[in-house]
């Protein structure tokens, strides 16, 4: 999944436009700051009405997945957001501000839960943390290199978050390059979900003026070895969709392996090119080709 587009919730036009927009994840944001508790009920109302509204159509036209975005779990919100949202049968959640492995694991007790509630099927629902939000979060980031709860299945990084706990003045610097403390936490959070074997998302590029700046940002996440990013407008969705393409030389090593492992059926490992692979590279493959 390449494309992940951020649809504010509570905006009736973004969410009509999300749809068509060619992402291959809408992402409904229900963890925008709010004046008032009062103020969440309509939000609420809009991500389970297009849920349900949108579920099949979606589906039955491309292979796009239907995600929430909620948190963080020290808020008053998360729990209500999450419930609302079920009735709809997201695919996904992305945890915002995850600051610790223990906040997935309720976060996965607590869909358990609702998932019986709303009669889904047990541990349909998956997982995404936004990771490194804060100075503190940061220091805690080889945790989710370590053993993770099964329903997570990528990693992303909060760019903006950190950014305004640090007080920063900017987020990136000459060239377009992140500046050092974000770049710290960005590398870190790519390393983890590499380490899991699981698919990491490249925060959003925020300068929609700024075309040219945005599809270098989609390359260069690209190239440093990011498997989606986030979009803030289906603006973005083909530059990202393009960077994040496999290239016919990536495709044609897929497919080497995977023939390999249909010519060794049962086979935990094989010889690909001097070197033994296994069931992850092999996952990778298979999930590379079924992007072509």
């Amino acid at each position: 999944m390449r494309s992940w587009l951020l649809v504010p919730a509570d905006k009736e036009k973004a969410l009509g436009e999300a749809a068509l927009s060619g992402a291959d994840v809408v992402v409904l944001d229900l963890a925008r700051a709010v004046s008032s508790p009062e103020a969440k009920l309509p939000i609420r109302l809009a991500a389970r009405n297009w849920l349900l509204t949108h579920g099949e159509r979606i589906t039955s036209m491309r292979a796009a997945s239907r995600w929430i975005r909620i948190g963080p779990m020290s808020s008053d919100y998360w729990r209500a957001d999450l419930e609302a949202a079920l009735e709809g049968a997201p695919d996904g959640v992305v945890l915002a501000e995850c600051t610790n492995v223990e906040e997935l694991k309720n976060l996965a007790a607590a869909l358990y839960e609702l998932e019986g509630r709303a009669g889904l099927r047990p541990n349909s629902t998956k997982i995404m943390p936004e990771l490194g939000s804060s100075p503190a979060s940061a220091f805690q980031l080889r945790q989710f290199a370590e053993e993770l709860h099964p329903r997570v299945t990528g990693l992303s990084w909060d760019a903006a978050a950190l950014a305004r706990s640090l007080r920063a003045r900017r987020m990136r610097g000459p060239g377009g390059l992140w500046t050092d403390p974000l770049a710290m936490v960005r590398a870190q959070v790519l390393l983890a979900a590499h380490a899991q074997g699981l698919q990491v998302i490249e925060a959003p590029f925020r300068d929609r003026r700024d075309e040219e700046a945005a599809v270098r940002a989609f390359h260069a996440a690209r190239a440093d070895g990011f498997t989606g990013m986030l979009a803030i407008h289906p603006s973005q969705i083909d530059g990202i969709n393009n960077a994040f393409a496999p290239t016919s030389e990536e495709l044609a090593e897929a497919r080497e392996m995977t023939g390999l492992f249909e010519l060794n059926p049962g086979s935990e490992t094989v010889v690909f090119r001097g070197r033994m692979i296994g069931q992850r590279e092999l996952a990778k493959a298979t999930a590379l080709l079924g992007e072509d």
